[in-house]
Formats: C-alpha cells, sequence, structure tokens
C-alpha cells in the first residue's frame, strides 16, 4: 500500500514538473509576484515578532506573567504558567510561530506531546501586525476592520480552547524548572532561527502560489474560483486578491475570516515543518482548522 502511494507522490511531482516546464513565463512570474509579496508584506510582519517570541520563550516569558493572568487563564482553561505563556505568546507572534515555541518546549520537557498537541490545535492565531494592516488596510481599506477580524479570530481561539479545557492538566503550575541560557546567546539563537524559519516559510510560500498559478492556468478557473482555492492552498496570495474582487462587503469578511483561520495548506505544512519527529497528529490538527 505505502508503495502506490510513493509512486503516486512520485507521479504527481513529475506532472507538476511538466506543467513549469510547459509554463515557464507563468511560473517565473509566479515566483517573482510571490517573492515580491513575502518581502513586503509577510516578512515585516513575521520576523521581528518571530525573533522577540523565541526570545521570550527561551527566557521563560510565563514568569513575569501576572498571576491574576495565570489564575484566570487557570480557571477558564485549565492552563498552567507555562501554558499559558504560549497561548499569549502565540497571539502576539501568530502562526506558525506557535510550533516553534511548543517546540522548545517539548524539548524541555514543559510539555509533553499530548499536551503540546492540543496546545498546536488552539494556538493558531495570525500575526496582528498581517490582520490589521495587511488585511485590514489592503482588502477593506480599514483599520477597524482589521481590528474586528483580530478579535473574531481570538475569540473563536478563545471558545475552542474552553470547550477542551478538561482535556488540559489540571495542575496549576508547572513541574519542571526552565533553564535557559544567558540573554546574548538566546538573541543570537532567536535570530539564527529566525531566519532559517524565514527561509523555509518564504520557500513554502513560493511553491504553494506557483502550484495555485498553475491550477488556474491549467483549469482556465475565473478570479473569484481561483481565488478562493488559492486562499486554502496559500492564504496570504489568497487574501490579497480579494481586494481585486467585485464581491460586497459580508462576502469579503466572511472569506478574509476562513482563510484566516483555515491559514491555508501553506501555513499548515510550515507548521508542521517546525515540530519534526514529533508524535502530532495532523487529522486533529486540520479538524480545529475547518471549524
Amino acid at each position: 500500500m505505502s508503495n502506490k502511494k510513493d509512486l503516486l507522490i512520485i507521479y504527481f511531482f513529475i506532472v507538476i514538473e511538466v506543467m513549469i516546464l510547459i509554463n515557464s513565463h507563468e511560473v517565473i512570474d509566479s515566483v517573482k509576484s510571490s517573492s515580491v509579496m513575502f518581502i513586503t508584506k509577510v516578512f515585516p510582519s513575521l520576523f521581528p515578532t518571530m525573533v522577540v517570541g523565541n526570545i521570550l520563550t527561551k527566557q521563560g516569558f510565563y514568569k513575569v506573567i501576572p498571576n491574576f493572568i495565570k489564575k484566570i487563564f487557570h480557571k477558564l482553561f485549565n492552563f498552567n504558567d507555562v501554558m499559558t505563556g504560549v497561548f499569549i505568546t502565540a497571539m502576539i507572534t501568530g502562526s506558525p510561530s506557535n510550533a516553534i515555541y511548543i517546540d522548545e518546549l517539548l524539548e524541555k520537557k514543559l510539555l509533553n506531546e499530548k499536551e503540546a498537541e492540543l496546545l498546536l490545535c488552539t494556538t493558531h492565531f495570525v500575526n496582528p501586525l498581517f490582520v490589521i494592516g495587511g488585511v485590514g488596510i489592503y482588502v477593506f481599506n480599514s483599520v477597524k476592520i482589521g481590528v474586528l477580524l483580530l478579535l473574531t479570530l481570538w475569540i473563536s481561539n478563545f471558545i475552542k480552547v474552553f470547550i477542551n479545557r478538561k482535556k488540559f492538566i489540571s495542575s496549576y503550575t508547572h513541574k519542571k524548572e526552565y533553564k535557559h541560557y544567558n540573554i546574548i546567546n538566546d538573541v543570537t539563537d532567536s535570530i539564527k532561527s529566525s531566519v532559517n524559519s524565514s527561509l523555509l516559510i518564504f520557500g513554502i510560500i513560493i511553491m504553494f502560489s506557483l502550484l495555485v498559478s498553475l491550477i488556474g492556468f491549467v483549469f482556465n478557473l475565473s478570479n473569484t474560483v481561483q481565488t478562493v482555492v488559492g486562499g486554502l492552498l496559500e492564504m496570504t496570495g489568497g487574501i490579497m486578491k480579494l481586494s481585486n474582487l467585485p464581491l460586497n462587503f459580508i462576502v469579503k469578511f466572511i472569506l478574509s475570516y476562513y482563510f484566516l483561520n483555515f491559514g491555508g495548506l501553506c501555513i499548515q505544512m510550515q507548521t508542521f515543518g517546525m515540530i519534526k519527529n514529533k508524535k502530532i497528529r495532523y487529522l486533529k490538527y486540520l479538524i480545529f482548522r475547518l471549524i
């Protein structure tokens, strides 16, 4: 069975390679446009917050969270201190940065794989700078709409984690002490890690944008259908194209929310690329992205 699956994957990529060679002009244009989009829209909001989030995680950010906030998160979601730190940091930095923090805490044995899986499912946030600036201003020409989208996404995650609160551990405090290196090492390691992660994200965005372009060209899809397909495969490009579609506000808002909440297969691949060799089930993560 596995041999058949392997063969299908090989044939799929052979077809992709042939399509790339046949449509070389479209491929070059797609790579150029996705590169510009990454450099101007994704990287400026992703990299700084990723670096700071890494530093906070390495330094044990959960230690400085006020006790009343920890108590609220414990009461509502059954979180311990470490989980509260991950959740708050993910709200600020977004995905796939949350996977980096979860992987770091797994390595430090401050989370087990069951806890990590649940956190990964419930901390899929989108970078606030991108939601407010990239979506609110670029798509809707309104900061208020961007803030409304951001609040909607946050509330959705609050509801998901509240519903699943009984699956988290019941202890209030963590059992292990977080050990970290000095701040200089943590800063340099965070920058290196963020650069590598950004390059991985860049490559995945290019490949998915390329796939979207080939699908649209081969099947001659309309702009609306291609935007929806693009949003499900590569969130950023799909959302950027929404601004050019003749759709009413409600439809654009719903599509924007769904693209952001689903994250696109592109971000999902980025997320799982950050947590290699861990027993995290993709199907469970996908279900959380669909609701």
